[in-house]
């Protein structure tokens, strides 16, 4: 019975992450990316700072840990969000999730690359795999002017990436919310700059439409897909939590064809099918190391 309600958890992890870019961009229609990328920051902080306040109450025991989280913040979500954010605007939403797909493979890339894992034949290949699918798929829509998106998604995910391998030693410090929550309150701050003007602005003038876009994009694919995610991994193994990433351009394309009247290029198929053997094989070679698994494990907490 565990098993059947974890695999039902993760299921609706990426039904709600499928959501995501299509929610994007209906906020987009009366919103622009940085008042959307701060909106949601903004708002899942409230969420996690509630959430952290009812669970944890953990402090942070010192100023140089406050600076990590600062820095890590720029790259995990300030920098991630509007990168994410511009490039749904810019591309379709199946071709963004599918990117965003190949997470776990470039997040093992980092670890290796700053050497903290040990990079193996087959681990190598999967890489391989991966980055080979998603430079194909940034290579769609050149002529108009898709492939721009595509590169801007494909940044949020390498950002994200080495985010999530450099801030390993605070995870080991202290609880996973403690430190999501400092680091979505950091990225609110900085993103404050870009974002509070035209949210000022754009606010009073969205429609209802946009309202629930945002209050959805919030609530589900943030917040609750996150705790979803943390609650699986306490159950069973990371490799078996990341291959269901496997699942959300597959929904996001089931969904966005018929609400946006998507229609994926042929160039995604052969490009996907690299990305998911890819992680494929990053997961199935760093299944033994108890070390490679956390890597694994950060890479499917927040996408």
């Amino acid at each position: 019975m565990k098993l059947q309600s974890v695999i039902v958890a993760l299921v609706a992890v990426q039904v709600l992450f499928g959501t995501l870019p299509i929610a994007i961009k209906f906020a987009l229609k009366d919103l622009s990316s940085p008042s959307l990328a701060l909106l949601r920051v903004a708002g899942a902080s409230l969420v996690f700072m509630l959430m952290s306040s009812a669970m944890t109450r953990e402090r942070i025991r010192s100023k140089r840990d406050y600076a990590l989280l600062f820095l890590y913040s720029l790259l995990g979500v300030s920098l991630s969000q509007l990168m994410y954010i511009e490039g749904v605007a810019l591309t379709t939403a199946t071709a963004a999730q599918t990117l965003v797909a190949a997470g776990p493979a470039i997040t093992l890339l980092a670890a290796i690359l700053l050497r903290k894992e040990n990079g193996t034949r087959a681990k190598w290949i999967g890489i391989i795999f991966a980055g080979t699918g998603a430079l194909v798929l940034v290579g769609v829509g050149l002529a108009d002017g898709r492939a721009l998106g595509n590169f801007l998604v494909l940044t949020n995910v390498i950002a994200y990436s080495v985010y999530l391998v450099i801030s390993r030693t605070l995870l080991a410090k202290y609880e996973p919310l403690t430190v999501i929550k400092w680091v979505f309150i950091f990225g609110m701050v900085a993103l404050l700059p870009f974002g509070i003007a035209p949210a000022v602005r754009e606010l009073p003038k969205a429609g209802v439409e946009a309202w629930l876009a945002l209050i959805w994009i919030v609530l589900f694919p943030t917040v609750a897909t996150y705790y979803l995610n943390l609650w699986a991994l306490q159950h069973v193994e990371a490799s078996l939590v990341a291959t269901f990433v496997y699942l959300q351009p597959v929904l996001t394309a089931v969904l966005a064809i018929p609400i946006l009247g998507e229609r994926p290029s042929p160039r995604l198929i052969p490009g996907a099918l690299l990305i998911f053997a890819g992680v494929a094989l990053a997961i199935l070679a760093g299944r033994a190391p108890r070390h490679t698994r956390n890597v694994l494990e950060q890479a499917v907490v927040e996408p």
